[in-house]
């Protein structure tokens, strides 16, 4: 009878422990205060929390880390602190910089390995970027660009991601011009020809775009957008000699009006580089079909969908796909360009092109994290006092496939990568700062066995 009573009490206050520990882990909210934000107004952060004034907490760890998460992928701050009192919630923020007129001095080739073949300082881009973050305190940006050398350009940008008082609808405007004196005129063996013509400037675009997005969950985004592009290029372009299919029939002055939706759904814990959680685009985009414009129709159908998978301790994993259609079937040079171009590529193509009307792209990445760990900076630099590094290595596997119809009927130079599929793998080193700085090392091989080095200076997916 006693061994029951005693059973009985230590089961009793099991039970009443966690009970007790449950009752102590749901609070409700009954004050937030915000602490180093000099700049940003409240509300931008108030905005990115999972909970407010009023509500009953159930499970303080998620809120509080998704709801740093949130903030910290607004790229204002770079730490945020959150905690709570009983009833009290406390923010701590530490505020980035936010005017960088930083000097500009890029690469007119696709990406930095393609330049490093020749190192030709003639093929530069320098200047100047002007750019004006969080503005007024909300999270506004403006960015001025001013570029010389191989790339003369100026643009203009400036966005809003509230206009309303709920805070769902936002807006962007985007102005640019730019010439250059070199022209990506063809692909031959799977990489991209350029003219030169002394010092004559070959080439000028201009750009106008406006772009409305609406944020009603936290996740969702969705934008939609119009703008004009037109193109204008001098004779000697579309020669037969370079290339008469450059621009459509032959053009050498084209206007393009289009309109377009985008649906992003955006569960990373962090953009920069993620780690965990999931990503969906979908892009639909329609040019001339509402303008009356004698150039060329088409639509455009791209998805993109990213998955991040932690492993358990310091492992984790990556998939990614993209898929992309196009309605031309013979589309003129400048609408023909597939993988090898942004970051749709496949890891060790990075000298190559694969041109084509549509495409497949599959990645995915195992990664290894190694180190992790803050370090003081430079102590009288205000905010900067700390940066967090962190470094993985990684292995990974591309596969991708660009249907080329042009190339089928011999209408387009003759190239060996399209219209079949390629696989590139590879080993990698990457260093993150601040959650979304990333530096990569990558020594990597096609299905053709060529292997190689490539650095670059954004996460592959």
């Amino acid at each position: 009878m006693f061994f029951k009573s005693v059973l009985f009490f230590v089961f009793l206050g099991f039970v009443l422990t966690i009970n007790s520990q449950n009752l102590d882990s749901a609070f409700k909210v009954e004050r937030i205060s915000i602490e180093g934000n000099n700049k940003t107004k409240a509300s931008i952060i108030l905005r990115e929390l999972t909970f407010g004034v009023g509500d009953t907490i159930q499970n303080w760890n998620f809120h509080s880390e998704q709801s740093r998460k949130q903030l910290i992928n607004l790229f204002l701050f770079n730490e945020i602190q959150i905690s709570h009192l009983k009833g009290e919630v406390k923010i701590i923020v530490t505020e980035r910089w936010y005017f960088w007129p930083i000097p500009v001095l890029e690469y007119a080739d696709r990406n930095f390995n393609q330049w490093w073949l020749t190192k030709d300082p003639k093929r530069l881009i320098y200047g100047v970027d002007l750019s004006w973050y969080n503005l007024r305190g909300r999270n506004e940006t403006m960015v001025l660009d001013l570029v010389l050398g191989y790339t003369k350009a100026v643009g203009l940008s400036y966005r809003m991601p509230f206009i309303n008082k709920k805070k769902t609808w936002g807006v962007q405007l985007k102005a640019q011009l730019n010439t250059n004196r070199e022209v990506w005129y063809a692909t031959k063996d799977d990489k991209v020809l350029f003219f030169k013509d002394n010092d004559v400037e070959l080439i000028t675009r201009k750009l106008g775009e406006v772009i409305v997005t609406h944020r009603k969950k936290f996740f969702s985004y969705h934008n939609f957008y119009t703008g004009f592009r037109q193109i204008e290029v001098k004779d000697t372009i579309i020669t037969k000699s370079v290339n008469e299919r450059y621009l459509m029939n032959g053009q050498t002055n084209q206007k393009e009006a289009y309109v377009g939706y985008q649906y992003l759904y955006d569960r990373r814990d962090f953009k920069g580089f993620p780690l965990s959680g999931h990503l969906l685009k979908v892009n639909l985009e329609a040019s001339n079909f509402f303008f009356k414009f004698k150039d060329f129709q088409t639509l455009m159908l791209k998805a993109a969908y990213s998955r991040y998978l932690p492993l358990g301790g310091r492992f984790f994993g990556s998939i990614h796909g993209t898929a992309r259609w196009y309605s031309n079937y013979t589309p003129q040079y400048t609408h023909a360009q597939a993988l090898g171009y942004g970051k749709d590529y496949i890891r060790g193509y990075e000298l190559n092109v694969i041109d084509g009307n549509h495409f497949l792209l599959g990645k995915s990445e195992l990664k290894y994290r190694f180190h992790n760990k803050k370090y003081s900076f430079m102590k009288k630099m205000k905010n900067y006092e700390e940066v967090p590094v962190a470094m993985y290595f990684s292995t990974y596997f591309d596969a991708g496939f660009v249907l080329n119809e042009s190339q089928k009927d011999g209408l387009l130079m003759a190239n060996s990568l399209p219209n079949t599929w390629q696989y590139g793998g590879g080993i990698v080193y990457n260093l993150v700062l601040y959650y979304d700085y990333c530096f990569r090392l990558e020594y990597s091989m096609d299905i053709y066995l060529n292997k190689r080095f490539y650095i670059s200076f954004v996460a592959s997916m």
